[in-house]
C-alpha cells in the first residue's frame, strides 16, 4: 500500500482536477505530491496517467517484497478494476 507522508498542501492547483486515486476517494491530495514524492515525470500530473504510474510503483514494491508476480499482478488488476469503476463513477473514465 502506498502511503503518503507530506502533509496537504496549503495551496492546491484549484484550477487542475487532481486524478490520483486518493483524491477520486475524497482525501485532500494533491497530484503534485505523487510528483514529487515519488519522482514522477510533471507532465502526468492532472491526467489519467498518473494512476498507471503508481500502479506500476505499488507492482514494483511488491515484486520487491518478495511478493510473487502472480499475486503482485493480480493486485495491480484488482486495484486497476477499483480504479476504473471510481473513475466512471466520476465521469472520467479514458476514453
Amino acid at each position: 500500500m502506498i502511503q503518503i507522508t507530506s502533509s496537504p498542501k496549503e495551496t492546491l492547483m484549484a484550477d487542475k482536477k487532481s486524478y490520483n486515486y486518493l483524491a477520486l476517494k475524497g482525501a485532500p491530495v494533491d497530484d503534485m505530491e505523487f510528483v514529487e514524492q515519488f519522482g514522477l515525470d510533471k507532465s502526468i500530473a492532472y491526467t489519467d496517467k498518473i494512476n498507471d504510474a503508481m500502479l506500476n510503483i505499488t507492482y514494483d514494491q511488491n515484486i520487491a517484497a518478495g511478493v510473487s508476480h502472480e499475486k503482485a499482478m493480480e493486485d495491480k488488476m484488482n486495484a486497476r478494476k477499483d480504479l476504473n469503476v471510481t473513475l466512471a463513477s466520476k465521469g472520467m473514465l479514458p476514453k
